[in-house]
């Protein structure tokens, strides 16, 4: 049974927002999370900007590997990937890479960028994925959840009025790598496009790893679009800003 907060508070449509902002904990998590979605987006005529939160300096298991010039190089893969998708721009907080993101300072910084930028929609990884272990993934998650719901509040980091940044509340946050989606974007006309981004990334994903990774999101793309019509989906949990906050039902809808 559909619960009752959906007839008070319906899924937004992500696909009719003409501005979003993407946000990512690493180099190439937008990608493998909404990156077909996000190239979806780019061909009905929105802006999209990605912002990363940390360096990805953290993102290899060779101990020989020289932390700046991976930097470097997660960077340049970003940029290829990015424009392979139609991202418009690309920004970056810098935070190390490695699990020690401050909370506070992270949902500050995204704040301010969601009244600069003012986007419709914010995409970012679901923080209550049951069993994420990587600290990156659920505080820039909650950092952003947080950020979306009090940019549009004056007195919430007032410092920013201070600079003529002025409020802004968003239309809907959508949330990618999600055990409890309620969108399903057909994504069948540009499946290819997150295949060739993920590509990009040769830093992390060997030949063969790289390959087990798109087999397994291709077999759950078909997987998801099967009760769809569709060929292909990605599946993300919308969300106006409203569902938020106190309402116990958000998680069902």
């Amino acid at each position: 049974m559909k619960p009752l907060i959906c007839d008070f508070l319906p899924v937004p449509e992500l696909l009719k927002a003409k501005s979003v902002l993407c946000i990512q904990p690493h180099p190439d998590d937008m990608e493998i999370g909404a990156g077909a979605s996000i190239a979806r987006l780019t061909r009905l005529g929105a802006n999209i900007t990605c912002v990363t939160v940390t360096d990805g300096s953290a993102g290899t298991y060779d101990p020989s590997a020289n932390m700046d010039d991976l930097v470097t190089t997660r960077r340049k893969e970003t940029e290829k990937s990015a424009d392979i998708l139609g991202v418009n721009e690309l920004l970056w907080l810098d935070f190390a890479d490695g699990g020690n993101l401050p909370l506070d300072i992270v949902r500050t910084e995204i704040t301010s960028l969601i009244r600069k930028l003012k986007p419709q929609a914010v995409l970012v990884c679901d923080p209550w994925l049951p069993y994420e272990a990587h600290s990156d993934h659920t505080r820039t998650g909650l950092a952003t959840a947080e950020a979306s719901l009090l940019a549009g509040m004056p007195n919430f980091c007032p410092a920013d009025l201070q600079e003529g940044i002025m409020p802004h509340t968003v239309d809907m946050i959508a949330f990618y790598y999600t055990a409890y989606p309620n969108t399903f974007i057909d994504v069948s006309a540009t499946w290819e496009l997150k295949m060739a981004a993920i590509d990009c990334h040769l830093s992390q994903f060997s030949g063969e790893k790289r390959e087990r990774l798109k087999a397994y999101l291709t077999s759950r793309a078909r997987e998801q679009a099967e009760k769809q019509g569709y060929d292909l989906a990605e599946a993300l949990k919308a969300l106006t800003i409203d569902h938020l906050h106190i309402f116990e039902e958000a998680w069902q809808c």
